[in-house]
C-alpha cells in the first residue's frame, strides 16, 4: 500500500523531534498532505515540535490505526522546507477547519515539507 492511501484510514499520528542536544518531544499529529511516496507534508504552530526542528531536522512519524491489532507505520523524515504563506498553508487550514478544529487552524503558522528517508511497519525492525 502505498503511503497516500494508508494515511486516508482513521489513526492517530505522533511526531517525535529533539533539539539540537537531543531533548526529545512528542506531539499528536494529524496525518500529512502526500505529494507523493517520498514527500509529505505537515502544519505546524509555532510550538515546541517547529523549534525543535528549526535546530534538527530529522523527526519521526508514527501513525497508529484505528482498528484491532496495532496497524501502522512509522516514518523517518527529513526536514526540506518550510513555507509561511502560500497554497499549501492555507489548504492545511482550510483542512482543519472542516474537520472543527477552528481556533487550531487560526494557529497553523508553517507548512512543513518533509523528505520521507525509511519506511517502518508499526512492529518491530
Amino acid at each position: 500500500m502505498n503511503i497516500k492511501e494508508f494515511f486516508s484510514q482513521k489513526g492517530t499520528g505522533i511526531m517525535g523531534t529533539a533539539d539540537r542536544k537531543g531533548r526529545v518531544n512528542l506531539a499528536i499529529y494529524s496525518p500529512p498532505i502526500v505529494l507523493d511516496n517520498q514527500i509529505v507534508v505537515f502544519g505546524a504552530t509555532k510550538r515546541k515540535t517547529y523549534e525543535n526542528l528549526k535546530e534538527n531536522p530529522h523527526a519521526m512519524f508514527m501513525y497508529i490505526l484505528d482498528k484491532p491489532g496495532w496497524e501502522g507505520i512509522r516514518l523517518e523524515l527529513k526536514l526540506v522546507k518550510v513555507e509561511d504563506e502560500g497554497e499549501m498553508l492555507e489548504r492545511i487550514k482550510e483542512n482543519f477547519t472542516k474537520i472543527g478544529y477552528n481556533s487550531l487552524a487560526k494557529e497553523i503558522a508553517f507548512a512543513l515539507y518533509f523528505e520521507v528517508v525509511n519506511r517502518f511497519p508499526l512492529k518491530g525492525r
